[in-house]
């Protein structure tokens, strides 16, 4: 019996049946709708674990065997009525969603034509509880997608967490916080302050301003170009107050050109030359006008007034640009126009495990710092939970990220952003303290800590005499500024001390000091964040190049995304154990039990997370 057993496939299964007897009893808000077209029925089935670590019938049947999803549908309940029309079972379209992503289908249209087939779409339609002959469409995912909508999304997603934390694959002790930027499938068109405004803009005088043109190139046509084209444009009349600009930019209403008849003309050139009242004058001519793009929605003959859609709006108006580092090449910046992703992750050091437990999407222009407080109140407001230690880096460096955490009991350990701040040498002399936090004695020379005070909330720095050490130069070159002979301090046991207030500076003085070996093993688990977010990118691609046009889209697809590296990360942990433990019954190799033993935990990690 090891500490590992509790992960092993057999164990985790009988737990799992009491978990889900307790969820199913804790959800029990009746579903009105009662005509369905597909009914999910949770089936206890054997998961075999193969020799070369596969699951027999993919991590799906795995999943579906061992957890009961009918949660889900007392989850959704209050999005259906009794007077609904005939609709799919939601556990049965959440499920084929989320069996979409594991086994990484990456186009709906691929994935429906699996499910389709009588052979190899048989065991998603079997765990769904799906008929062969009433597959859903492409329509239907979408529509319930938006039907559900992204909050009870991750109200599903904490369900499952809560899940893992019973099973004790999730603590909450160490939080790694990260965010991902992730583009839109629409089209960036280079204005950075579009609004929705936009869409529809007053110009008041485009008719007269396109007879204009139009006059004068009749009256120049032995020095105008006739295949040249003309364009009508007006000042963007939604500048932001305060941006620093020489000439305010210009949108393009109207492009067209002249061109000789040659023929019948077309009843749209007939109407356009009505339209802005040169009819006579074209016809004198034997011109048309030829328009090659319009931007108007409406227009006013009469008054010459128009409306018009600024061709600088891309379709999706609740994507920014984001930037962030080019991945190769990290001397360079890449803009990203979409959203960003953050996400917390729980570090399990002693399983070196890592899982998400909050998420949160927002635009990729947004302020990606302050997200670490919507993250926790997450947390908060689904598991009744205690963070010990809170990693970040420089991005959530501020001043409320710092008093939230340590108001709710957590050591925030959060990269320092230096900012404006001035860091040469003679600077840091001059204001009293290097960029770590750490103060220089009278004579010059850096002190060292010497102890935390939690209750007056300080820390205490000393010399320890450093200068007795010094060789004959070092001391030269010290005696030029001070006379060290004459030094009050030497008589005391540590030579010269100050205290250092958190409430001084809230920001750079921390609970461990920065600079220390243990700031930086604790600091380096941050990367935990970092890796989450690759897997859902990188591997499972779930937000790699997805097909979203709002932020409502982009908010439900960032919760699919956790969801799914929840599992598959939880899951896959588990057959790792099992794999190990039927290696070792096999064989009985002391190295393999050896790997069945929790892994080693920093001293200095232990007695913050085992505080009361």
């Amino acid at each position: 019996m090891t500490p590992f057993d509790k992960f092993n496939i057999s164990s985790v299964s009988k737990k799992l049946n009491t978990i889900n007897v307790k969820i199913s009893a804790a959800n029990d808000k009746p579903f009105l709708c009662l005509n369905l077209l597909s009914n999910y029925q949770f089936t206890k089935r054997f998961v075999k674990i193969l020799p070369n670590g596969d699951v027999q019938g993919g991590y799906t049947r795995m999943i579906t065997s061992l957890i009961d999803f009918s949660f889900v549908r007392s989850f959704t309940a209050s999005c259906y009525s009794i007077k609904s029309p005939p609709a799919y079972d939601p556990v049965s379209l959440f499920l084929l969603e989320l069996f979409r992503y594991i086994d990484q289908h990456q186009n709906m249209n691929s994935f429906l034509k699996v499910l389709r087939d009588k052979d190899r779409g048989r065991a998603y339609r079997r765990y769904a509880g799906l008929c062969e002959d009433r597959i859903p469409s492409r329509g239907t995912f979408s529509n319930f997608r938006i039907r559900l909508g992204a909050a009870l999304y991750n109200k599903i997603f904490h369900g499952l967490v809560d899940i893992f934390r019973q099973l004790q694959m999730i603590t909450f002790n160490i939080l790694a916080h990260d965010g991902t930027l992730f583009p839109t499938r629409a089209r960036y068109k280079g204005c950075t302050w579009f609004s929705d405004k936009c869409s529809c803009i007053d110009v008041h005088d485009i008719v007269f301003r396109v007879k204009r043109q139009i006059i004068y190139r009749l009256n120049n046509l032995n020095k105008i170009n006739l295949d040249k084209a003309f364009r009508i444009k007006c000042e963007c009349p939604f500048v932001p107050e305060g941006k620093a600009m020489k000439n305010t930019p210009k949108v393009e209403v109207l492009s067209m050109k002249l061109g000789f008849i040659d023929g019948k003309q077309s009843e749209n050139q007939i109407n356009t030359a009505m339209l802005f009242g040169v009819k006579k004058e074209l016809d004198k001519q034997g011109i048309f006008i030829n328009v090659i793009r319009s931007n108007l929605l409406e227009i006013n003959p009469c008054e010459g007034h128009a409306k018009f859609r600024c061709p600088k709006i891309p379709k999706d108006t609740d994507a920014r640009i984001g930037v962030r580092r080019d991945p190769q090449n990290a001397n360079r910046k890449q803009k990203i126009f979409g959203y960003n992703l953050v996400l917390s992750t729980s570090v399990e050091l002693d399983l070196k495990l890592e899982l998400p437990v909050a998420a949160t999407n927002i635009a990729g222009n947004a302020e990606e710092g302050k997200k670490i407080i919507t993250n926790k109140k997450q947390i908060k407001a689904h598991h009744d939970c205690q963070t010990k230690i809170d990693i970040a880096d420089a991005k959530y460096d501020t001043i409320e990220n710092y008093t939230f955490l340590r108001k709710n009991g957590s050591t925030p350990i959060i990269d320092f952003n230096p900012r404006n701040e001035k860091l040469t040498s003679e600077a840091l002399r001059d204001r009293g303290y290097d960029q770590n936090g750490w103060p220089f004695a009278p004579c010059g020379i850096l002190t060292k800590p010497n102890g935390f005070d939690s209750k007056h909330q300080r820390h205490t720095f000393c010399c320890f005499k450093q200068c007795l050490d010094l060789k004959a130069v070092g001391i030269k070159n010290i005696q030029k500024d001070y006379d060290i002979g004459s030094c009050p301090h030497i008589k005391n046991c540590n030579g010269f001390s100050k205290h250092t207030y958190i409430k001084d500076n809230p920001r750079l003085i921390n609970e461990i000091p920065r600079g220390t070996k243990r700031f930086k093993i604790i600091q380096r688990y941050r990367s935990a964040s970092e890796r989450a977010n690759s897997t859902i990118k990188e591997d499972l691609k779930i937000i790699d190049k997805p097909i979203v046009y709002n932020k409502e889209r982009a908010d439900i697809l960032a919760q699919i995304a956790v969801i799914a590296l929840l599992l598959k990360r939880a899951f896959a942990f588990i057959v790792k154990i099992s794999m190990l433990f039927a290696n070792y019954q096999a064989s009985m190799d002391p190295a393999i039990a050896t790997q069945l033993q929790p892994h080693y935990v920093p001293q200095s990690i232990l007695s913050l997370i085992q505080r009361e």
